[in-house]
């Protein structure tokens, strides 16, 4: 059963874990009633995470069924991850003379004094000021939906190993603080390669 804080998250969470752990394999059928029952909460809580999950692509309705599991293939995910690396550091190197320095510094103050929530926050907001500036909608809009169906991925990692997304994010706004493109966009490339080659739950 969950703790009463924070339900929703750790609805999402514990979902998003084991459909990617393979607990709840792909085509698997899942129903609110049943979820809210083993986790011990209400629906409202448990209807907000699946919304996410939906939002993100791993779940999706069934027509007076419920939900249905959509879970990637670890290669799928590598895609994913690589499909970032290769459009992102590009976007950086476009954006970042366009995003006010005052911004970074206080994503970087942020991150400092925060814990892993934080972090993870921080980096949910770097990736989106990299995208809101990178002076392409098309792009932008590519950039924000990559983010969404990335983002289970991101939260798991950042709670199994916290200080190694954490130390990456400071050495990327610290190069981004100094308006070192270059640096930042290696930065950025090798955070995604990280990303993509740590042991899925």
């Amino acid at each position: 059963m969950l703790e009463k804080k924070s339900l929703c998250e750790q609805a999402y969470r514990l979902l998003a874990e084991r459909i990617i752990g393979g607990r709840y394999p792909a085509g698997a059928r899942l129903t609110e009633e049943a979820l809210a029952t083993e986790f011990g909460i209400s629906r409202t809580p448990l209807r907000e995470a699946l919304r996410r999950l939906t939002a993100e692509g791993l779940i999706e309705p069934l027509p007076k069924r419920g939900l249905r599991v959509v879970a990637p293939t670890p290669e799928e995910v590598a895609e994913l991850f690589d499909c970032r690396s290769r459009i992102e550091p590009q976007l950086l190197r476009e954006a970042l003379p366009r995003i006010p320095t005052s911004e970074l510094r206080e994503l970087r103050k942020r991150i400092e004094t925060g814990g892993p929530e934080e972090s993870l926050a921080v980096d949910e907001a770097m990736h989106r000021l990299i995208a809101e500036h990178c002076g392409n909608r098309f792009f932008r809009e590519i950039a924000l939906n990559l983010l969404k169906r990335s983002a289970p991925y991101r939260t798991l990692r950042n709670s199994a190993i916290p200080e190694t997304p954490r130390s990456e994010r400071i050495g990327l706004l610290d190069a981004m603080i100094a308006g070192d493109a270059e640096t930042a966009a290696e930065l950025l490339a090798r955070h995604f390669r990280f990303a993509e080659t740590d042991p899925k739950p």
